[in-house]
């Protein structure tokens, strides 16, 4: 049996309204009543996820930013690695496509340089919302976060782009076709997993996670059991063959795994 369950929350935990339903909120109840410990890890900033984790109503651990950023039950900082200052400048600048939006997590900010409202929709219960400001005055440091957003085509080049300047310096990975995002290259949900893991002596055996999106990839390769979506990216479905799939994000797939594992 799993100590520790770990989940991704966009195509994940939260259904396509990106809201947390109420069997999934009663499973998760259930289990930690058991003892059983939950944490949340996504791609989100930290302060968005606290309105999550109010809706949610337990108090659990946050890992934010695809591991960036890693708080406690108490919200007390454990860890941030941001991304190079020196980087920081070419991301914002050098490679850039049309029609590509672009977005940076810098302390409890969210700053981008145009208004894009369809990315509001990600957090519909959520005070959290960015600030648009002029990038090119923005000091380069305590950047957890770059992404791109807009048409995948278009980031598909914009990760090749990356790939070829960066190699692994950067870790460059897709939580969406839509949503393209780059961390320091030591930053990935797997590696948090890991840290918070060791920090309870709980074997990564007894540890499950449930992710949709190649920023899960790391995370569900380490853990004792990964659980795939059914409505995982095509590129973490094909990486990933082997391991089990859960049912859809609308059809509370990971509540439905939970209870047949921990038989409720």
């Amino acid at each position: 049996m799993y100590d520790v369950i770990v989940s991704d929350l966009d195509g994940t935990l939260l259904n396509s309204q990106h809201r947390i339903s109420g069997y999934t909120r009663e499973v998760l109840h259930e289990l930690t009543g058991r003892g059983v410990e939950f944490i949340v890890a996504t791609g989100r900033h930290h302060v968005d996820v606290r309105a999550i984790r109010e809706q949610l109503g337990l108090n659990v651990s946050l890992i934010t930013s695809n591991g960036a950023r890693i708080h406690d039950a108490g919200d007390q900082l454990l860890h941030n690695q941001s991304i190079p200052a020196g980087m920081v400048e070419d991301l914002l600048f050098r490679f850039r496509l049309p029609g590509v939006h672009l977005n940076l997590y810098q302390g409890d900010d969210w700053l981008v340089e145009e208004p894009l409202p369809a990315l509001l929709d990600f957090c519909p219960d959520s005070p959290f919302r960015y600030r648009v400001t002029d990038l090119t005055l923005l000091p380069g440091d305590g950047v957890d976060k770059v992404f791109y957003a807009g048409d995948h085509e278009q980031l598909v080049k914009v990760e090749d782009m990356l790939l070829a300047h960066f190699g692994d310096k950067l870790n460059i990975t897709f939580s969406l076709p839509i949503c393209l995002e780059v961390m320091h290259g030591e930053v990935n949900k797997g590696s948090a997993m890991t840290s918070l893991a060791r920090q309870r002596n709980t074997p990564l055996e007894r540890v499950i996670a449930f992710g949709d999106g190649m920023n899960d990839y790391e995370m569900l390769r380490q853990a004792g059991k990964g659980v795939v979506m059914a409505n995982a990216h095509t590129r973490l479905q094909d990486a990933l063959p082997h391991h089990d799939r859960a049912h859809s994000a609308d059809d509370d797939g990971v509540a439905r795994y939970l209870a047949r594992v921990f038989e409720l």
